[in-house]
């Protein structure tokens, strides 16, 4: 399978406090550039046996180009059955933005929801707020039925986006439990805000909630209705151990495509250094090449005592911009709660 994400526009009704894009631009994608990104992406997945693509929509607020929105699913969903590939898709959105009509494209077109959430309304009001300051917590509420209603007729879980920053870790596992026990969320990805550098305390503090959320995470896999939690993904990766080639795959399975058609490996990295291709001159197969070669070549890590199991040093594009000694430190506990949770979460 072969994933596009596509970055139909820089534009937001909220001002979030850790969002990758930084300050926007307020652009919009111009659809030639999308049809050429995505004539890029169905050549690739023609390359793949399964003949799959994945499209992701993200913004900004990728619900505000909703106009947009219709006209590239109706381009990808013709091609698609010209070229016989098989499309599935996402979108990301604040929740702030839904009606009849956007219900009605997302069950008609089984799209998958990525939801922002990051917790109850203190912890998601402290960095989640619209351009006047006012948190958003309130309007995701209002609308909750409605996305909801998506859920149920397309038969995809909501995905929960929920992200930890400085001001809010201390609450991770109540944060947690609220997506799941009272809002009735099944699929909850938790992530950390990477462009803030972490303490070792601050991330000890941080293990010590994930740990309560993975013990109550193996309490409710006996229950009715158990939940998913990204962190365990996560987790599971250390089972494969060092696979030879640790590149991450950009370009080659996925790339992130910017509203003025430039590529990148992914959204780790949306500077100079993760710029792989444009939509004019396709994928710049030297540059491929170089992060290719570099996956394996970091002497530092090389000589680490979890290099064999390590996940984050895989990141190429996310390493490029990011030389932090707190992620690897953060890979550490990570393993640590992996070797004293391992037989129960496999179980």
């Amino acid at each position: 399978m072969y994933t596009i994400t596509l970055e139909v526009n820089q534009i937001c009704n909220l001002c979030c406090t850790y969002c990758y894009l930084g300050d926007k631009t307020n652009a919009i994608m111009l659809e030639d550039i999308a049809y050429k990104a995505l004539d890029i992406a169905f050549l690739n997945a023609e390359k793949h046996k399964d003949r799959r693509l994945w499209v992701d929509f993200v913004g900004g607020e990728a619900l505000i180009s909703f106009e947009l929105l219709q006209r590239l699913t109706d381009f990808i969903n013709n091609k698609a059955l010209k070229r016989k590939i098989q499309v599935s898709y996402s979108i990301t959105t604040n929740g702030s933005i839904i009606n009849t009509k956007i219900v009605e494209w997302i069950i008609e077109n089984k799209i998958q929801i990525k939801l922002s959430i990051d917790g109850n309304e203190e912890i998601h009001d402290k960095n989640r707020k619209t351009i006047a300051g006012k948190g958003s917590y309130s309007q995701i509420i209002e609308n909750i039925s409605m996305f909801k209603e998506c859920e149920q007729k397309t038969k995809h879980w909501i995905q929960v986006a929920h992200v930890i920053t400085q001001n809010n870790y201390y609450a991770a596992f109540q944060s947690v439990k609220h997506l799941y026990q009272n809002l009735k969320f099944t699929v909850i990805d938790s992530s950390i805000d990477v462009t803030s550098q972490w303490s070792k305390k601050q991330l000890d503090l941080l293990t010590a909630e994930w740990e309560k959320v993975l013990l109550y995470y193996i309490e409710m896999q006996k229950s009715e209705r158990p939940f998913l939690w990204g962190i365990i993904l996560d987790l599971l990766k250390y089972q494969d151990g060092n696979k030879k080639n640790s590149f991450c795959g950009a370009g080659l399975i996925q790339s992130y495509v910017k509203t003025d058609g430039k590529i990148y490996g992914c959204a780790a990295n949306l500077g100079e250094t993760g710029c792989i291709g444009d939509v004019e001159k396709g994928f710049f197969i030297s540059r491929i090449g170089e992060l290719k070669k570099s996956a394996n070549s970091n002497e530092e890590c090389s000589n680490c005592k979890i290099y064999e199991m390590c996940q984050n040093r895989k990141c190429i594009i996310n390493m490029l911009v990011h030389d932090k000694k707190d992620m690897c430190y953060y890979e550490h506990k990570k393993i640590e709660l992996w070797n004293k949770y391992k037989s129960k979460i496999v179980s």
